[in-house]
């Protein structure tokens, strides 16, 4: 997998996951239970096969849309550093043409060259000749399908999104989407893959993303994700009662319908015409909010002498000038606390927060003197001196687990699969398992008891990895020739962090 990150989703959310559930009564036609995406980050690599699983209805297929552009997100950004192709099984039905103009158009759109007998390649690689002037829409799902793998793999697209294309080909035409995938992967290109046949998604994929009730509920290897996808689902599938099936997931489901922010809602008015209120009560808002106006007016006036404005000094400019220098520009990268403690000063209220040594921070933005960084979905502000700033798309060099354990305790690199196996579980399922030291039950940073080990969460309270003992450090530099204090290497699914200074390894897996 290469280092460059080429498709960002930040901080994602999506309304209106059952627009039908609209009442009258509420003033914009809202309600929590419609977040279709909530707070959504996905970060996709150049090499990489992503396989994007979930459960029915977990909004898994809005995800490809938003990627590819096809949707825009209604909170967060999608960034794109490369040209898509966008291969959608439920797009059939809005095709009425037929497949010959079909392919004729979408040939125009690839970035080279093409001329008429590229057409005809496409149909016959596609086994669609004989319905060359069928209706798009009138096609079966799985000639759809193929039509649909044969242009994606003949646009030699830099990315490559699937939605619901790998369960409807037939086997001869998957081995042909495994072979594409290979090919992408050792090209350094990108495919993502979106699909119900978990089965085929394992077999085309070198990298797994579990979607659940509009979050992202795992990332990981294959080994790590799909075990435990498949008991989660074993799970789903024997429940009976209703009473069991309202329950299940019962904390995932409620952190969906988390409600935004109050604010949102009203600039969303704009974009959807349906969430108008009815004509009466924006009438009845207006007087109410105009009569409501004029009392504070009227208290204010009463206060502060009647009649009498007083005119403070003209400072606006300045300020105004003030405000514009040192803005943030937006970024995404991550910071590690190596001093024993920073402050972290938040933007929006007096609520600072404390981060201890090796707590492991979210970078969203920069200016020339200072981060701003995020915690549980609240904007902090940090001096740049005070954290070690890490980028996972930075060129760093690459070694696997088994050259670094000699240089760890063994209390982790014997056991590293049970520790990692809690990777990306929240603060407190993570806490019943590795029990924390009496007191040490820290935001960022918790030992486990009777171990040399530390767990480390990230800013959304989830497990992101461990600090490690080291040994035999100067072997370590002289083996891997290290001549500076602070030492980075990608490894297997994370990013090994050698703290000379403090003799720690920190494991980081995003």
């Amino acid at each position: 997998m290469g280092s460059s990150i080429i498709l960002k989703l930040l901080n994602v959310t999506h309304y209106y996951r059952d627009k039908k559930s609209k009442k009258w009564y509420q003033p914009f036609g809202y309600d929590a239970e419609n977040i279709e995406l909530n707070n959504i980050n996905l970060h996709i690599y150049q090499g990489e096969s992503l396989g994007i699983i979930g459960e029915p209805g977990s909004s898994k297929s809005l995800i490809g849309r938003i990627l590819s552009g096809e949707v825009k997100p209604d909170k967060g950004k999608v960034i794109r550093k490369m040209d898509v192709f966008y291969a959608d099984i439920d797009d059939k039905y809005l095709q009425d043409i037929s497949v010959v103009d079909y392919v004729s158009h979408a040939v125009t759109l690839f970035p080279y060259k093409t001329n008429t007998h590229k057409v005809e390649q496409v149909l016959k690689y596609a086994h669609i000749e004989e319905q060359s002037d069928t209706p798009i829409c009138e096609l079966s799902d799985e000639a759809y399908a193929r039509l649909l793998f044969t242009l994606s793999r003949t646009s030699k697209a830099n990315i490559i999104i699937f939605n619901k294309i790998l369960q409807n080909l037939t086997d001869e035409y998957f081995e042909k989407a495994i072979e594409l995938s290979n090919e992408y992967i050792n090209n350094n290109l990108t495919i993502v893959m979106i699909d119900d046949n978990v089965e085929r998604v394992t077999k085309a994929s070198n990298y797994i993303a579990w979607i659940s009730h509009g979050q992202f509920r795992m990332e990981g290897s294959i080994k790590q994700v799909i075990p435990l996808f498949k008991d989660h689902e074993r799970d789903r599938n024997s429940l009976k009662t209703d009473d069991e099936k309202k329950n299940f997931d019962l904390d995932w489901k409620e952190n969906r319908t988390r409600t935004p922010e109050l604010t949102y809602n009203f600039k969303r008015v704009d974009r959807y015409n349906h969430v108008k209120p009815p004509v009466v009560l924006v009438r009845i808002w207006i007087w109410v909010s105009i009569f409501i106006l004029g009392m504070v007016l009227t208290a204010l006036l009463m206060f502060n002498d009647i009649g009498k404005i007083k005119i403070g000094q003209n400072e606006d400019q300045a300020s105004i000038q003030n405000q514009s220098k040192n803005p943030y520009e937006e970024k995404l990268a991550y910071g590690i606390v190596l001093d024993d403690s920073i402050k972290l000063e938040n933007m929006g209220s007096d609520k600072d927060l404390k981060a201890t040594k090796y707590a492991f921070i979210t970078i969203t933005g920069e200016n020339s003197k200072s981060y701003k960084v995020t915690v549980d979905n609240q904007s902090y502000k940090v001096s740049k001196k005070d954290i070690r700033y890490f980028d996972p798309a930075g060129l760093f060099e690459e070694h696997s687990g088994k050259s670094l354990a000699p240089f760890m305790s063994n209390n982790y690199s014997n056991y590293y699969e049970f520790y990692n196996s809690h990777l990306h579980k929240k603060h407190s399922t993570v806490t019943d398992s590795l029990v924390p030291e009496a007191g040490g039950n820290d935001r960022f940073i918790v030992p486990i008891t009777q171990q040399p080990i530390t767990m480390i969460f990230n800013d959304q309270n989830k497990l992101a990895g461990f600090t490690i003992p080291m040994k035999d450090k100067e072997k370590l530099k002289n083996k891997f020739n290290i001549d500076n204090n602070f030492w980075i290497t990608k490894s297997d699914e994370g990013y090994f962090m050698a703290d000379f200074k403090n003799n720690k390894w920190i494991y980081i897996e995003l």
